[in-house]
């Protein structure tokens, strides 16, 4: 028969199956009206020929069932009286159903709300048509090394007329003030060029986006903005009214043409976006994004983008590297947020779900086994009767998988509360702005699909292993004793499977955990408590004196607040980054690789963050008013000398002093040198993590950027101090904004947040896993004790104390308990590597023999209070009672 037509007849087999019966007996019909018709073409009697053909025939009622059977009419009416019989026997045992269906939900909701976050952050994280056709050009030194670099706006025109390229836009990011009628406020303002809003695809909700026709034929942008979702709810209140209304942004009305939807968020999701003027073309520098014509390969783009930038290179050597160098393209995907450590983290976590819910299987898998044993004789009663053994297969894999779809319900009530904790813990930069966190029709998919397996997973092997009983003895009456032992080894082997998966997960948990405390205990060299930092923007005064003496005024006003005890303003430093130089001094060789932290700070730095002095002097306030050329270098810095060599009074060169690049400030004919006078001690500068690099301290007024960073050490709460210097900022520049105020302790629990969020969960996780394996156990050794109990009398009466049986059941749990031990630190090495070459562990090694050492001792105790419960109750059995029973 036509497979094809057997499906289509099993799947209406649920909707329509009188029309399929009724279909089958006029088709019976029809042979035996052909039957009989040649009867009586032969010369037969109409009665004889009807009667011989329904002889020849055979038994109506059973050729119609064995057709119905072959051609999959029955498949509906049994799968629907399946799943009743199913539903029965779930309630008629509430405990196994509520102890399974919690169990796998467990495992289900883990592994939905790391699928919801998956989906969200790395599957679909940004609303824009086609994302992963978006590529972004740079260079590749020959180190290796991946350099995303600005580009200027006539470079970028060049490279969308290349052949391989279909589209090309830009993207300049800064910062704007806005002012007038709001209060004075540095926002995220991202300029793009007349293409870009085409070139994402992304709608807008109000109004337009920024256009062609926004830039003049002259490279002159029109003063018109387009708000994000977030900036337009805080300015406007959802206001649909708001298109044609103005903003005053860098003291200049732009009126507003369009809102953009809530999830998108280009480079910003609470700022606004703007024309980008081209009247600079090779002044004006910007972020290059492109998107391939159809047919060429990112291979066959770079070759081209490479022959241009190597041409431009000989032409403007200072615009790339000094070393030999390769255009590269980067897919959008690949260099935002939604990649790199946050893929590798969700990819470490998806392995540890799946660890549980493997643990889960077994342990439900269990379960089904035990249950199977005392249903030996009902499984026997069906088959001595004509049932077949794939009939008895299916029937039990139904009554699984009702039990899975019961713990797919469970387990998304889980997977929400799960997913919140998730989202909770998560870094805010591991998430794009657009990434949405949810349950969607995607995810709840994923849970169904989930849910299916792991119903076939954990019923498979319990119904091969229940559908070949012996007949002869599961129909004694002692089926009891018969059905003993039957599927022993593999409760054995999955309780093993279950220690051992537990145990990898519990080295895994434990190897963060370590690796987190060990983070917070780094001696950071400063002091962060009761110190608060604010940005404090100067594009508003022109000149470098002007903004120095701007800073020097707020800082003197700050000094003199109550509850202040030290402050400083200046870049970096506070407690990480900072520009970075190329520098040189005597006696050391050049290389490109070489780079120095520069921090521009103020004389009281080292008050405000505790910071100590280890050789020579910091600058005054009177060198830092004069902009003296003096540096303060920290003791990484001071071994960039040969050996011996003191660095008090050396010279210093320092690039970044004559040529700062950007709209930064430097007084007339810099020079690049400074002398040192002092060394600080090491502090983390480079994050958290990492050790100290070389580093200087600089007098702020040397060089003026457009922003600087307040820092104050308070005796008590900052906000009184903060909200005087606001009123005080009003008297003197009613649109000068001060943003941003942050305790310096929640930068430093920022660079946490992500080791945080890796341990949390891994531990998390491994609690759920050594959880569920105590159950394994417990489980397996209960039904031991049961099955045993006339064993365990007799042994009693034959003279066996109490804690010989207390032996024997402690002796059966210890050796299931070993070998997964065993076998489990033998996985958890590899898992370990892997675990250490994806996360930085933090001074700790994968094979960190506390860890494996804890791991052991707790699951060894987890496991003896498993044990213990089955054990005192076997101890117990009195042994005229279990004679008597059996």
């Amino acid at each position: 028969m036509n497979p094809l037509r057997t499906i289509w007849t099993r799947v209406r087999s649920f909707g329509q199956r009188r029309a399929v019966k009724q279909e089958i007996d006029e088709e019976l019909r029809f042979h035996i009206e052909q039957r009989t018709a040649e009867n009586i073409a032969a010369g037969m009697h109409p009665e004889e020929a009807a009667r011989e053909a329904q002889k020849r025939f055979g038994n109506l009622q059973s050729v119609r069932e064995e057709c119905r059977e072959r051609r999959g009419a029955s498949f509906g009416e049994t799968t629907l009286q399946d799943i009743r019989f199913g539903l029965r026997m779930l309630r008629k045992n509430p405990g196994f159903t509520a102890v399974a269906a919690l169990t796998l939900a467990l495992g289900i909701g883990a592994t939905t709300a790391l699928f919801s976050v998956a989906y969200g952050v790395l599957i679909n994280p940004y609303p824009y048509a086609k994302p992963h056709e978006i590529w972004s050009p740079g260079v590749r030194s020959a180190s290796g090394s991946a350099i995303m670099r600005r580009y200027r706006l006539s470079e970028i025109e060049e490279m969308a007329k290349m052949s391989g390229f279909a589209d090309v836009m830009a993207t300049m990011p800064g910062s704007i003030l806005l002012s007038g009628e709001y209060a004075p406020e540095n926002v995220t303002g991202i300029r793009v060029t007349g293409n870009a809003f085409s070139f994402i695809g992304v709608p807008a909700l109000l109004g337009r986006g920024i256009q062609p026709s926004d830039i003049s034929s002259g490279g002159v942008p029109e003063p018109v903005v387009v708000l994000s979702y977030k900036r337009w709810q805080r300015l406007f209140g959802n206001d649909p009214n708001v298109l044609g209304r103005t903003l005053r942004l860098d003291d200049r009305p732009h009126t507003i043409v369009g809102v953009m939807p809530p999830r998108f968020g280009w480079w910003t999701d609470d700022g606004v976006w703007l024309p980008l003027g081209a009247e600079t073309r090779d002044a004006t520098r910007a972020f290059p994004i492109g998107r391939l014509k159809p047919g060429t390969t990112a291979a066959a783009a770079e070759q081209q983008l490479n022959s241009y930038l190597q041409e431009r290179a000989k032409i403007t050597p200072s615009d790339f590297p000094r070393e030999e160098f390769t255009a590269m393209l980067t897919n959008y995907l690949d260099m935002t947020v939604a990649s790199g450590e946050m893929q590798r983290s969700l990819q470490l976590l998806f392995g540890a779900v799946a660890f549980l819910l493997l643990i889960a299987c077994a342990n439900v898998a269990n379960l089904q086994l035990a249950r199977a044993t005392v249903r030996m004789r009902e499984i026997a009663v069906r088959l001595s009767v004509g049932a077949g053994r794939s009939r008895i297969v299916r029937q039990l894999l139904t009554e699984s998988v009702l039990l899975s779809t019961l713990a797919g319900l469970l387990g998304m009530v889980f997977a929400v509360g799960i997913t919140r904790l998730m989202v909770t813990l998560m870094p805010g930069f591991y998430i794009p702005n657009e990434a949405r966190i949810e349950m969607n029709g995607y995810v709840l998919g994923f849970c169904v699909l989930v849910s299916m397996v792991t119903g076939i997973v954990f019923g498979l092997v319990p119904a091969l292993e229940s559908s070949k009983p012996n007949l002869v003895e599961s129909l004694k009456d002692d089926s009891r004793t018969s059905g003993a032992f039957a599927g022993g080894r593999l409760r054995a082997s999955l309780v093993v499977a279950e220690v051992a998966l537990a145990v990898v997960l519990l080295v895994s948990g434990g190897l963060t955990l370590r690796s987190f405390i060990a983070l917070q205990k780094v001696d950071l060299g400063f002091h962060s408590t009761q110190v608060t930092t604010l940005d404090v923007p100067h594009r508003r005064y022109a000149t470098l004196e002007q903004r120095n003496q701007f800073s020097q005024d707020l800082l003197e006003h700050v000094r003199n607040l109550p509850g202040v005890e030290a402050a400083q303003i200046g870049n970096g430093g506070l407690p990480f980054g900072g520009p970075t130089s190329r520098f040189g001094l005597e006696g050391r060789a050049e290389s490109e690789a070489d780079s120095l932290v520069c921090n521009l700070v103020s004389e009281d730095y080292l008050k405000t963050l505790g910071i100590r002095l280890m050789q020579g002097r910091m600058f005054d306030d009177v060198e830092v008013r004069r902009g003296d050329r003096v540096a303060v270098i920290n003791e990484t810095a001071a071994r960039l000398w040969p050996a011996g060599v003191d660095p008090i009074e050396k010279q210093l060169r320092l690039d970044l002093l004559k040529s700062p690049g950007g709209p930064v400030l430097t007084p007339t004919n810099a020079s690049p040198y400074v002398t040192v006078i002092g060394v600080v001690a090491d502090t983390r500068n480079d994050g958290i993590r990492n050790e100290a690099r070389p580093a200087a301290l600089l007098p702020y007024t040397l060089l003026a950027p457009p922003g600087r960073t307040l820092a104050l050490r308070t005796t008590g709460d900052s906000a009184p101090v903060i909200n005087a210097l606001r009123a005080y900022l009003r008297q003197i520049d009613p649109q000068q904004p001060l943003q941003n105020p942050q305790p310096l302790e929640a930068a430093l629990l920022n660079q946490k947040s992500q080791p945080r969020f890796i341990m949390a969960l891994f531990t998390l996780f491994a609690g759920f896993g050594l959880t569920l394996a105590a159950m394994g156990i417990y489980s397996v050794l209960s039904y031991l004790v049961t099955r045993r109990t006339r064993e365990i009398g007799v042994r009693v009466a034959l003279g066996a104390q109490p804690l010989d049986v207390l032996k024997l059941i402690f002796g059966s749990g210890g050796r299931l308990v070993g070998v997964g031990i065993v076998v489990g630190i033998l996985l958890s090495f590899v898992a370990a590597r892997l675990l250490g070459s994806q996360l930085n562990l933090f001074r700790i090694t994968a094979t960190d023999p506390v860890t494996f050492c804890g791991v052991v001792i707790l699951l060894g105790v987890v496991a003896a209070a498993a044990c213990f419960i089955p054990a005192r109750r076997a101890a117990k059995v009195d042994p005229m009672v279990a004679l008597r029973c059996d």
